[in-house]
């Protein structure tokens, strides 16, 4: 019963919980037992809060004889408050140095501030508030205007943990400035890449006017890898039509045998065989660069030929359709790699699992701004394993396994996707794509179609052209095959 100590712990710790009826009786009882002068802020902090202070006279005012000796001292007391809140606020209540070490304590409005460290910066405007600089998590700082009855100095006693606490807050300040530093220049550096960009398709860099569509593809064609026949075809059709090819080229993201692609594209534009041994089918509706040959004179040769129309061979055509439309040069083979876990979805996450969900998703984000897509696939994996497998982080994840040349991956994050989410367009859309790295057409076309009528993409038009076009000649062929048998 006689030990200070122990009311001054449990004094301190009603403080904390805001106890303050509680916390003021056994500060009192421990200034009583064993005086301590780091307690006694706290203890006339508390005592404020519990309303257990006297005036500042230590008087609770005049009465009886003496207030009838001096009938009008409450009147002169009255015009001394009305000058001292002309001349402005009265002084605060405890004084400090700009940059002395403080700490707070017993903030209720903002309670994850208690406890936090703070340098003292300036007296505030607002009547007894200190503006303080509080040393937040990971380097942050955050001025903000403190009563002066929530603001501890500290002790000498505590100086080597402030000194190790300050040393540890300046590397951590230290590595998030060089983190912002390198945000900011990898910004700037995508601004600039952008403006050029943009001056270069208006053709603003040189001063010279914009470039016709017959300029514009003499320009494409020369960052290509083509061979000479490629490049001679795609003359052959208008600059319009040529440029639709090379479109689909960047969309497809074909990189292996191009010359061939492009060659195959270009001839069924132009209503030519792939195979150059075979005759030439009619000519195109289009006019194109180069004259076509001149008919030949003779007309009525045909003319016999009419008498036996059995005898012309009608598969041919159709085989060398099917021979080259069958050249697909962006299959890709499926992945050795095991799948990965669709993970879950955490219902009531706590305030350790939401701060480490926001920072995965943070690092992700960064990652891909940099194009450190293995990086960002990763950081999606942790969040989705980590009570975050919502639908769209599910897609997200989806598009990086793609990207990364996994197809099995992409389509089983997007099925998980889609079971949660049935209306979300871009998981049909990922996973028609990888149905068509894979070769299965059908497939790729219902979730490209569905794709477009939930959210539809100008881009994914020319992708959903070539499978339904793979998908008729399957049927086709198919046809043909029942015929036979």
């Amino acid at each position: 019963a006689d030990c200070g100590k122990a009311y001054h712990i449990r004094g301190a710790a009603h403080c904390k919980l805001g106890h303050w009826k509680k916390a003021h009786r056994d500060l009192s009882q421990g200034q009583k037992l064993d005086f301590q002068d780091q307690s006694a802020a706290m203890h006339s902090m508390v005592s404020k809060k519990a309303g257990m202070l006297p005036d500042q006279s230590g008087r609770r005012g005049p009465t009886g004889e003496k207030a009838k000796a001096n009938p009008k001292s409450k009147t002169i007391e009255v015009v001394e408050i009305e000058d001292n809140t002309k001349k402005g606020p009265p002084p605060p209540t405890k004084s400090f140095k700009v940059g002395q070490a403080v700490r707070l304590f017993g903030l209720q409005k903002a309670p994850q501030l208690n406890g936090k460290r703070a340098l003292v910066q300036r007296l505030s405007e607002t009547w007894d508030r200190w503006e303080v600089e509080i040393r937040m998590e990971r380097g942050r700082v955050e001025v903000k205007a403190i009563r002066s009855e929530n603001i501890f100095a500290v002790s000498q006693a505590q100086a080597s943990n402030w000194q190790r606490e300050e040393a540890l807050f300046a590397e951590e300040k230290k590595k998030r400035d060089k983190e912002d530093a390198k945000w900011k220049e990898e910004e700037e550096m995508g601004k600039r890449l952008n403006a050029q960009r943009t001056k270069a398709e208006r053709g603003t860099t040189t001063g010279l006017p914009k470039m016709d569509p017959t300029e514009k593809l003499e320009a494409e064609m020369s960052t290509l890898p083509l061979d000479q026949e490629a490049l001679v075809l795609l003359r052959r059709l208008r600059a319009a039509e040529a440029l639709d090819v090379l479109q689909q080229v960047r969309i497809q993201g074909i990189s292996n045998n191009l010359s061939s692609y492009i060659k195959i594209k270009v001839r069924q534009k132009l209503g030519e065989p792939d195979d150059e041994d075979e005759p030439k089918m009619p000519q195109p509706v289009h006019p194109r660069s180069h004259p076509p040959p001149p008919p030949p004179e003779k007309t009525k040769a045909p003319e016999p030929a009419k008498a036996a129309p059995p005898s012309a061979p009608e598969p041919e055509p159709e085989e060398s359709e099917e021979d080259s439309e069958d050249e697909d040069f962006d299959l890709m083979p499926e992945e050795k790699e095991p799948l990965l876990e669709s993970g879950y979805i955490e219902a009531e996450p706590t305030e350790k699992q939401t701060d480490a969900l926001a920072k995965w998703k943070q690092e992700a984000q960064e990652a891909l701004d940099t194009g450190d897509n293995r990086t960002a696939l990763d950081r999606f994996t942790e969040v989705i394993e980590g009570g975050g497998g919502t639908a769209l982080n599910l897609t997200k994840r989806g598009d990086l396994l793609l990207k990364e040349r996994r197809p099995l991956a992409a389509i089983k994050d997007c099925s998980a996707a889609i079971q949660a989410n049935q209306d979300l367009g871009k998981a049909y859309r990922i996973r028609g794509v990888a149905y068509r790295k894979l070769g299965k057409y059908k497939e790729a076309k219902k979730d490209l179609v569905q794709a477009q009528k939930l959210d539809f993409d100008e881009g994914i038009s020319a992708i959903e052209k070539f499978v339904a076009e793979k998908v008729r000649l399957e049927e086709k062929r198919a046809r043909k095959r029942r015929r036979l048998q």
